[in-house]
């Protein structure tokens, strides 16, 4: 292991390609302006070879290494640094497994790495099949879920759900919850509630609006339809129904063109038809994603009895 020219005995006189040293560069602003590696050497205080990575030269690669096994941790953890180094050059799959059976790293060690480097390359299935591992303590679970979640308007809720779903990692940030509420809402309006719920209750609040504006803000179509009968007959409570018709009526949501119109089904959803009518300010004459707003009014004023209701809209 301290060894270099052993280490790299494949080609002792190897460096890394403009190209590789290219694409970390870009996976690492696109990662936030840090890559997964560099937070693991930050946890293990050898911040100072952040500088030297991607190595631009032979030289260059030989003070990386020394710096990492110069460094006072344990061995299993400087080796678990060197795989990741070995997972970028270009050799046969055989020079890993020989350095992990070497110096006999652990299954779990050699798993973790793994996936943090797939991490890093942006291979986001396949970091996922690493980094849910029974085994493995949830090292960077927060910054982990961030990245999926950050990720799922090119890859889908699906691969940041597996994730917390597998791990749960523990939530540390307020932008790690947002991210992830983000994806729920994506996924489900109902879990996504319910998982707003689990909260405190200033972040409940927060959360609330943020599933409300979610789906108000959606294009208009036959999901973001089936997403707002959904988002209307959520079991709110008493103090969230307040938040609901505050975020609408007087907060953010009133600039929403569908805000009026979701209190409005909300009010026919809670069975306050009074209360619907009485407010009423449904757009006459037209179809919304297939609803005649007009045809609605008249019914339900035929439903409560008040067929005299005069139209809101109508010019005086």
């Amino acid at each position: 292991m301290n060894d270099f020219n052993a280490m790299f005995a494949f080609d002792a006189g190897y460096k890394y390609s403009p190209r590789l040293v290219e694409l970390i560069r870009s996976n690492r602003q696109h990662l936030g302006g840090k890559l997964f590696f560099d937070k693991l050497l930050d946890h293990r205080r050898i911040s100072e070879a952040i500088k030297l990575y991607p190595p631009r030269s032979n030289e260059d690669l030989r003070r990386l290494h020394k710096k990492i096994v110069s460094a006072p941790f344990p061995d299993h953890e400087k080796q678990s640094l060197l795989l990741y180094i070995l997972l970028d050059c270009r050799h046969p799959e055989d020079t890993v497994r020989q350095f992990v059976q070497q110096f006999h790293l652990p299954d779990k060690y050699g798993t973790f790495m793994r996936g943090l480097w797939y991490m890093d390359r942006m291979w986001f299935q396949a970091a996922l099949e690493h980094v849910t591992q029974p085994s493995l303590s949830p090292l960077f679970g927060d910054d982990i879920l961030c990245t999926l979640a950050r990720r799922a308007p090119d890859d889908g809720p699906t691969l940041a759900l597996a994730y917390y779903h597998a791990v749960s990692p523990p939530i540390e940030s307020p932008k790690t919850l947002e991210a992830l509420f983000s994806v729920m809402s994506m996924a489900s309006v109902t879990e996504a509630f319910y998982f707003a719920r689990r909260q405190t209750d200033e972040n409940r609040k927060v959360l609330l609006e943020q599933l409300i504006s979610s789906v108000l803000s959606a294009a208009p179509g036959p999901e973001t339809a089936n997403r707002s009968v959904e988002l209307v007959n959520l079991p709110l409570s008493a103090e969230e129904e307040h938040w609901l018709e505050d975020y609408l009526s007087d907060g953010k949501g009133k600039s929403f063109q569908s805000a009026t119109g979701t209190l409005t089904m909300r009010r026919i959803a809670t069975a306050r038809y009074q209360d619907a009518l009485a407010d009423w300010k449904g757009p006459a004459g037209r179809k919304i994603n297939g609803l005649n707003w007009e045809a609605l009014r008249l019914g339900l004023a035929d439903g409560v009895g008040s067929h005299q209701i005069e139209k809101p809209w109508a010019a005086r």
